[in-house]
């Protein structure tokens, strides 16, 4: 061997490390980043879930899905997400607030609850600031739906751009060029055709995340009790007056939803 086929296996033989380090590197990043995006969908799931279970402990104290539905209205919340909820004999648990008058109890429980099930709807959608420790950053935040689904869309873009710049296809292409003689016969018999499909490799490249699937899972934003909806009341106050009819509509059964409360 000559020293000039030595010098050119030498550098076809690094061009074959370049290449396949860009190829594979390429492609682990992108498992881990979808291993981590996968591992962060359990911590949603479970948001979504416990969210969602809240709002059924809600519906349970108003007596019913229709009662849970006129309350939304009131409040100009959308109703589109209820039959996501479990509502069959959610388990009901919680210190019952003072108060001179069973519907003055009442009210106070539709209260507490309806503000449990904002912050749950709240930690869902945005996520939350927590405190770090041993870091240079004071705080950091959990990831909500929204910033969820704009990773999603993130990494389809990164799947994307490693199947464009690192497809297997274009690997083999680099491959075969490399040996001058075999791609010169490929082309006499036509062997070499890449834009009629013939090179291999395509089923291999990454498949997107389906961001699709993860819409459903959208919660609307609730009102905070403080917030005023017109001029005159508040969110408290419409809430409060919205129980109180409740009370009045169907006592016997919010008292026995007091009485499971004391148990609990």
């Amino acid at each position: 061997m000559t020293d000039f086929q030595s010098l050119s296996a030498s550098l076809k033989g690094e061009v074959m490390v370049d290449i396949a380090n860009g190829y594979f590197g390429a492609r682990k990043a992108i498992d881990d980043e979808r291993e981590f995006f996968e591992r962060v969908e359990s911590d949603i799931r479970l948001a979504e879930q416990r969210a969602l279970t809240i709002c059924a402990q809600l519906m349970a104290l108003l007596t019913s899905e229709h009662n849970m539905e006129g309350l939304l209205y009131v409040l100009g919340v959308p109703v589109d997400f209820l039959p996501r909820v479990e509502s069959a004999n959610p388990w009901l648990s919680m210190k019952l607030p003072f108060a001179f008058t069973a519907e003055g109890r009442y009210k106070k429980c539709v209260l507490e609850t309806y503000e449990r099930m904002r912050n749950a709807f709240e930690f869902f959608l945005h996520g939350t600031l927590y405190e770090k420790k041993g870091s240079l950053e004071k705080y950091g935040k959990t990831t909500g739906f929204y910033r969820y689904m704009e990773w999603c869309t993130e990494l389809n873009e990164h799947i994307a751009k490693v199947n464009r710049d690192h497809s297997p296809s274009q690997v083999l292409s680099v491959v075969r060029g490399m040996d001058v003689d075999k791609v010169a016969k490929q082309k006499a018999v036509g062997a070499v055709n890449s834009k009629a499909g013939c090179i291999p490799g395509e089923d291999m490249c990454l498949t997107f995340v389906p961001c699709e699937e993860f819409s459903g899972m959208v919660l609307p934003e609730l009102p905070a009790l403080k917030a005023k909806l017109d001029k005159r009341n508040k969110v408290s106050s419409l809430i409060k007056q919205y129980a109180s009819e409740v009370y009045k509509s169907d006592r016997a059964k919010v008292e026995q939803l007091i009485e499971i409360l004391k148990k609990n």
